[in-house]
């Protein structure tokens, strides 16, 4: 089934991409800005991660692909990490979105190292970009 889930995965990309906003970060509700449609760490961090593991594998072309990376990683870096290392914009667990607002720079989440995490994966594909 790999031809398969590559082909689902590069849609899944595709669509992704059509949804970024132009500061980097992707909605909590992908299509609906008025939907909790602040900057959100946690989301963004795991398309980066998704995205930039696809251009490293060879699975994604660069070319086409790294622009959206690198405004996203740029947004995630300039705008969510505290000069002490802290991560702001962190959606906390729960059963659904609204369960961990409000999200904010300053906020703390239930549960702040699931985006740590997420960045992290994020930030281990694109510290092998090439």
């Amino acid at each position: 089934y790999r031809k398969e889930f590559l082909t689902t995965y590069k849609e899944m990309v595709d669509a992704l991409i059509a949804c970024q906003r132009p500061d980097g970060f992707w909605n909590v509700s992908l299509h609906d800005p008025g939907n909790f449609g602040g900057k959100e760490l946690t989301g963004t961090a795991l398309f980066v991660y998704g995205i930039t593991w696809g251009i490293n594998n060879g699975t994604l072309k660069k070319k086409k692909y790294l622009p959206a990376v690198t405004r996203a990683w740029n947004s995630l870096v300039n705008d969510c990490v505290h000069p002490n290392g802290f991560l702001g914009y962190v959606q906390g667990t729960g059963k659904e979105p609204k369960d961990s607002q409000p999200v904010g720079y300053n906020n703390i989440p239930n549960f702040e190292d699931f985006g740590l995490g997420c960045f992290l994966l994020a930030g281990s594909e694109i510290f092998k970009l090439k």
